[in-house]
């Protein structure tokens, strides 16, 4: 049985919380987000792995789980940099599951959809239709096929257009991701290295890239300031009820 390895990107500061808590344990319906995601993580795979950056000790003291390895991104490259710290603890014939700390409401039902997709293809993504699809990744695709992935600050007029964007979460090989990852150059509007680069890549090796879209949008959202995060505790609450009263 091919072995899941969860990396969870928990590295951002979060400064428009306006709190001296990281990002990552603001309190979503009395469980950090973090936590939430772990949760998830936990069911799934056979190691977490957890990216830290901005305050990285409360972050460990917090969570206080000895199952998962912690591991320091001490400069804040990119996402494609933040994933790299983690690869070394990785077996090439696993997969890799991509996560963020701050993405809270994931549902375990769309992670298995995408680690089937991920054994079958070699690289799969997800990614949700947004009515406003400012400040995202665009998907885009030829013959609906995906081809490429290109930052809001990368892209053209055109693909500012396209409302499919990126959510960040995927699952790859762990052999291909590292093979991709060593590729990554920094060449872009961020001067960062985007984790997202390695669509593009794969691509050029000539994979098919499989695709996981998901209809809710909750499952998704991010949290950066405290309106979102007042946001996603009433969707948490109202899909808690609706689960109750079935």
């Amino acid at each position: 049985m091919t072995q899941i390895h969860g990396i969870i990107l928990a590295a951002g500061k979060g400064t428009r919380m306006n709190s001296s808590k990281p990002k990552v344990l603001q309190i979503l319906s009395d469980k950090t987000l973090l936590g939430h995601v772990l949760t998830q993580a936990q069911k799934l795979c056979s190691k977490v792995h957890v990216v830290y950056g901005f305050g990285g000790d409360q972050v460990r003291q917090t969570i206080n789980d000895d199952s998962i390895n912690w591991v320091e991104q001490v400069q804040q490259l990119g996402t494609g940099h933040a994933v790299q710290q983690a690869m070394p603890s990785i077996n090439d014939d696993s997969i890799s599951l991509v996560l963020y700390g701050d993405v809270p409401l994931i549902e375990q039902s769309t992670l298995n959809d995408l680690i089937t997709q991920a054994q079958h293809s070699g690289v799969a993504l997800l990614s949700v239709v947004l009515g406003n699809p400012t400040g995202y990744g665009r998907i885009i695709r030829q013959n609906n096929q995906i081809q490429a992935i290109v930052e809001q600050k990368d892209a053209s007029d055109t693909q500012l257009e396209i409302c499919e964007v990126n959510t960040g979460i995927m699952a790859v090989d762990s052999g291909l991701l590292k093979t991709y990852l060593n590729g990554l150059d920094s060449n872009n509007a961020q001067g960062e290295l985007y984790l997202t680069d390695i669509i593009a890549m794969a691509v050029d090796d000539g994979k098919t890239i499989a695709s996981v879209i998901t209809d809710n949008e909750f499952e998704v959202a991010g949290v950066n300031d405290k309106v979102q995060l007042a946001e996603l505790e009433r969707t948490f609450q109202q899909n808690q009820a609706t689960q109750f009263m079935q």
